[in-house]
């Protein structure tokens, strides 16, 4: 294992008696994880202490969670000549060099103080070999974090139904008329203001925008015809696009578009268009599902 021996000076062995012996009936005993008594673990509590079983001929390795580490001359023995301690990205680990290396221990790290004590093995206590953490403070930031993201994804769903447009399950062919069309997947806050002329076997079975990207849903077995958006100067380019199921989904809202296969033509007219886009409360094209911030607290405090 890659680590840095420690060489206690004598300031750091003076810090340790200076903390005075540890009184048996404060410590904590840690449990054992599992089936193996040897991998202990401890509810981590600022104001605790915890023992470690130790016995010469065994070491020791105390784990930290994730992204937490001992910072900078943060440890402090009080044998500092009974003890190796070597420090990794992971946490601890000890290793008794005398028979008798009973003493204690702090660990400073860039998240929490551990005060340990360091004693011989019993019957209530094996040697411990790991003695990893649980986190009460870690569990509780990510338990709130999970509470705010549900809050903004509710607001945001909550938002977008309550203030968006109802939405009829058709769309609408060149006369005007109303083409009976399930559009269950269409967001609330979608524009379905599309006029059509010209050859409607091209025709979409849905058609909306949401503000970004623009709808052509096709439900049948036809061949997929080729979607062109009208310039300002009159011309045609190629739309760019991704498909989502049967759904060919175009990476813009135009004024207009133009869709061909072989020699046949149908144009299409947006007269919801609105060259400012429309607000997308949600900030996602997906239908059902909202884009909220991380929160700077979702993740662990390096």
């Amino acid at each position: 294992m890659k680590g840095r021996t420690i060489r206690m000076s004598a300031g750091a062995v003076a810090l340790g008696f200076a903390l005075g012996p540890i009184h048996a009936r404060a410590l904590e005993t840690p449990r054992s994880c599992g089936s193996d008594p040897h991998i202990q673990c401890a509810t981590y509590d600022p104001d605790q202490a915890y023992r470690v079983a130790t016995m010469p001929g065994r070491a020791v390795m105390i784990q930290f969670e994730p992204g937490e580490h001992i910072i900078n001359s943060g440890e402090g023995i009080g044998d500092g000549k009974a003890w190796h301690v070597a420090i990794n990205d992971s946490g601890a680990m000890l290793k008794p060099g005398a028979p008798q290396p009973e003493t204690n221990l702090l660990l400073v790290t860039n998240r929490r103080t551990y005060p340990l004590s360091l004693v011989d093995v019993s019957a209530a206590q094996p040697a411990t070999w790991i003695l990893r953490f649980d986190y009460p403070d870690t569990r509780a930031r990510a338990a709130s974090a999970q509470l705010r993201r549900q809050q903004a994804v509710s607001a945001a769903l909550g938002s977008q139904q309550g203030n968006g447009p109802a939405i009829p399950a058709s769309i609408v062919n060149s006369v005007g008329t109303a083409k009976s069309t399930p559009v269950a997947s269409v967001p609330a806050a979608a524009n379905i203001q599309y006029m059509m002329r010209g050859d409607r076997a091209l025709a979409p079975t849905a058609l909306w925008d949401d503000g970004r990207f623009t709808y052509f849903k096709y439900s049948t077995a036809r061949d997929l015809p080729t979607i062109f958006t009208k310039l300002p100067d009159g011309g045609e380019a190629t739309a760019n696009f991704h498909m989502e199921g049967d759904t060919v989904v175009v990476h813009e809202v135009s004024k207009s578009f133009v869709i061909r296969y072989g020699q046949s033509v149908l144009g299409i007219r947006n007269d919801g268009y609105s060259p400012d886009g429309h607000y997308n409360r949600a900030g996602s094209s997906v239908p059902g599902s909202v884009r909220i911030a991380r929160d700077h607290t979702d993740a662990s405090t390096n």
